[in-house]
């Protein structure tokens, strides 16, 4: 059967067994095609029809495909299916190939690895989580033991390390960090990963045991790719699961991306008390990043808040949110920054007004790496370094100390002095329609430019002549691909046609001719904008690696610059809303709030939102039990509380007409009723398995929003469990609680426990 088959099916067999879990793309000229299973299910996702070669034979392939031209477009409907990609494209020209035209698999494209701007989300991170977890236990199976998840942004050449003690710590910063593809080992992957894996349909990629790699090649690849002579500055060790996962990171992604991954050249371990912790719950719950129904971002603390610009200054926000700081001297850093920029309005104006024509220089330097660069986004490079060297300008003479970093960035004038030079004024959308090098740039190149126009000038000059020659005046030159340059005359003049006119074409009215002037001229024109073509490219890759030797600097100036994006996003919130710097206290130093407001809430209604205080001390009002009736507001006072706390550690003002805040390390929320019956878990199971992460986890540094624990089961049951809970955070937690009931008994716990104190919601008709 197989002998039966054409040499392009039989390669199309081979380049798809190199690559088993993709979609293959197979270049044959203008279009990329499928066959077999790839396009019976891709079709579908395409909404393309779905055709047969070799139709009728016992060697039928199923077909579908897709224009060249079109291909990002239908990729994305791929890759947003959860499926990857492997683009096979022709590497030999078809005019001098003999035989079959020599194709190779120029990239692979996953949900994880994306780089085309038109498949990412501006203001979100777009990861890939290599998983290490030596001695898991397979899925479905309990496991223990310590591992390592390492983030790489590709797009942006971000690269986080994050340790974990146990599988549902994983799951807690996976949900944090929502990689969109995961990489592992069969044998390294918890059940607890799994079951998250499978509920939020992340794409899995299990490595072969050709690409797994042990301790000592993962070495040599950190060592190799971050040109050091030790990975133990990176705070790695050799048999540590933090390095495996990070070499296994980097190696998927080279191999799949056919680079060296030139723009990632940091990496930044994370430990767990290097930021607040938010777990999925808290952050769920609170509706800090994506809202509790539909997902999205609307009305959510990030939609409240962000106010940025540019696609960095909408990622920097968003990891605040996500991860907020508990080293008080980076957070008074930013509130001096935030309130510097709030009391000149003018200044953050000018600002915010230049920050906008900086386009997203993470990802742009990322494209420049890996080879995807066009010309247009080599524009948008320039102008946004024009408009840097203006923001330095602008923050000239600022006192804080994050706007004073930002004031001593490289705008790398040299290199925008090298672009300005070298790309053409308004550079095209794609190098092969050209114009994308400045004149006076290349010699050879401008006198390839100028023969082409002068010979087109030329032919179309020809028309002209040969209509007096003739006396034919519907005469007409015209060009296809397939006949070149050609000379149409209709049939009704067929008998005033020259001797050396040559028949090219014939067509139901007209035949189409060619003469040796015409010809010549042809293939004057086609050699010089073939050389054009390969001139421009050569031009334009010397700009690319102009680029990439700035790699450096413009990691820096990207990060720069995305920092004061959300600095002054967070100043103009704070001025339009009211906002007001928090007093930050040492960990352990209690929270009191006057008149403290919902961000969120208040934004949706559309009368004055009620303020509330709060005082929580841990020596004498460690925790508050809060009554008060249905629809009364308590779990709105609740989640306020948790957003100011929140806002304040990420650098923000917050909605409140005073606040004083002891550092955190961790918030914990549990409200609201839902089950998860994929698990198997009711709605009483998932209230006690938050509440005992709660228990096991909280510390005298922490905030606990509790709400109505105990309401899943029966009423004593409930009052039972919600009295242990209290006591339990009383005589062994210490971290500062809000505990709304409708159970009053625990009303009785304010005269038998020190720290706890009673509150009631007042409410007003």
């Amino acid at each position: 059967m197989g002998q039966q088959l054409t040499p392009m099916l039989r390669h199309y067999l081979q380049v798809k067994a190199e690559h088993p879990d993709a979609i293959l793309l197979y270049r044959m000229g203008d279009f990329f095609e499928m066959f077999y299973e790839d396009a019976e299910k891709a079709a579908p996702i395409l909404e393309i029809a779905l055709t047969a070669r070799q139709r009728g034979t016992e060697n039928e392939a199923p077909m579908c495909g897709v224009p060249h031209q079109a291909l990002e477009s239908y990729l994305g409907k791929l890759v947003r299916a959860g499926l990857k990609v492997a683009i096979c494209d022709q590497v030999e020209d078809a005019g001098q190939a003999k035989g079959l035209v020599r194709r190779e698999v120029t990239r692979v494209v996953t949900p994880g690895t994306l780089s085309e701007p038109e498949l990412l989300e501006g203001k979100e991170d777009n990861l890939l989580c290599a998983l290490s977890w030596p001695g898991a236990a397979r899925p479905g199976v309990a496991s223990n033991g310590v591992g390592a998840g390492a983030f790489l942004d590709v797009s942006t050449g971000k690269l986080l390390v994050h340790r974990w003690r146990s599988p549902e710590d994983a799951v807690a910063d996976l949900a944090v960090l929502r990689p969109r593809e995961l990489v592992f080992a069969e044998e390294e992957l918890p059940s607890d990963v799994s079951v998250w894996a499978d509920r939020e349909r992340v794409c899995r990629s299990l490595l072969d045991a050709d690409d797994r790699l042990g301790p000592e090649a993962s070495r040599r690849l950190l060592e190799r790719h971050f040109q050091t002579a030790s990975i133990k500055g990176f705070g790695l060790d050799v048999e540590d699961p933090a390095a495996l996962a990070t070499a296994v990171a980097l190696d998927y992604a080279r191999r799949t991306q056919k680079s060296e991954l030139l723009h990632v050249r940091d990496l930044e371990v994370i430990e767990e008390h290097d930021f607040l912790v938010l777990d999925d719950t808290t952050l769920a719950n609170l509706e800090v990043v994506r809202a509790l129904r539909g997902g999205g971002r609307q009305g959510t603390l990030l939609e409240r808040l962000d106010e940025t610009r540019t696609a960095m200054g909408g990622r920097r926000l968003r990891a605040w949110l996500v991860r907020p700081g508990v080293d008080r001297d980076q957070i008074l850093a930013r509130h001096d920054a935030v309130e510097e920029l709030h009391g000149d309005t003018a200044r953050r104006d000018e600002l915010r007004a230049l920050l906008g024509g900086i386009a997203d220089l993470e990802r742009l330097l990322s494209r420049a790496v890996l080879g995807s660069l066009l010309p247009r986004d080599a524009g948008a490079l320039r102008e946004s370094l024009r408009q840097s060297a203006l923001v330095r300008e602008r923050l000239a003479g600022c006192r804080s100390a994050l706007l004073g970093a930002v004031a001593r960035a490289d705008t790398a004038p040299d290199l925008l002095a090298t672009l300005d030079e070298r790309l053409a004024a308004e550079p095209p959308a794609a190098l092969r329609t050209g114009g994308a090098i400045a004149s006076g740039v290349n010699d050879e190149l401008d006198r390839c430019r100028s023969l082409v126009r002068d010979r087109k000038r030329y032919v179309l000059g020809l028309e002209a002549r040969e209509r007096d020659r003739t006396g034919i005046a519907s005469l007409k030159v015209g060009y296809n691909k397939v006949f070149g340059y050609y000379l149409e005359i209709t049939n009704a003049h067929r008998a005033r046609v020259p001797d050396d006119y040559q028949r090219r074409q014939t067509l139901t009215s007209a035949e189409r001719y060619v003469t040796p002037e015409l010809g010549e001229l042809e293939s004057e024109i086609l050699g010089a904008e073939e050389r054009l073509a390969q001139l421009e490219t050569e031009e334009f890759e010397r700009v690319v690696s102009a680029i990439v030797d700035r790699a450096g600097t413009l990691r820096e100036l990207a990060g720069a610059l995305g920092n004061l994006d959300a600095l002054c996003s967070l100043a103009d919130v704070a001025a339009a809303h009211g906002y007001q710097r928090p007093r930050m206290l040492e960990a352990g130093a209690g929270l009191r709030i006057r008149d403290g407001r919902h961000p969120v809430v208040e934004a949706a209604l559309r009368r004055d939102f009620v303020p509330n205080d709060t005082e929580l001390e841990p020596e004498t009002s460690q925790i508050v039990l809060l009554t008060g009736p249905n629809m009364g507001g308590k779990s709105t006072y609740l989640r306020q509380v948790a957003l100011i706390a929140l806002m304040a550690q990420a650098g923000s003002f917050v909605p409140a007409a005073s606040a004083e805040l002891g550092v955190l390390d961790r918030i914990f929320t549990r409200v609201g009723a839902s089950d998860d019956l994929a698990r198997g878990e009711s709605t009483f199971m998932v209230e006690m398995i938050e509440t005992a992460n709660i228990l096991r986890h909280a510390g005298g540094r922490s905030l606990v929003i509790l709400d109505e624990v105990g309401r899943g089961t029966a009423t004593f049951d409930g009052l039972s469990l919600a009295w242990a809970i209290v006591e339990h955070l009383h005589d062994h937690c210490g971290a500062l609680t809000l505990f709304a009931t409708h159970y009053h008994e625990l009303t009785e716990l304010q005269s038998l426990l020190p720290r706890v104190v009673n509150r009631t919601m007042a409410v007003k008709e």
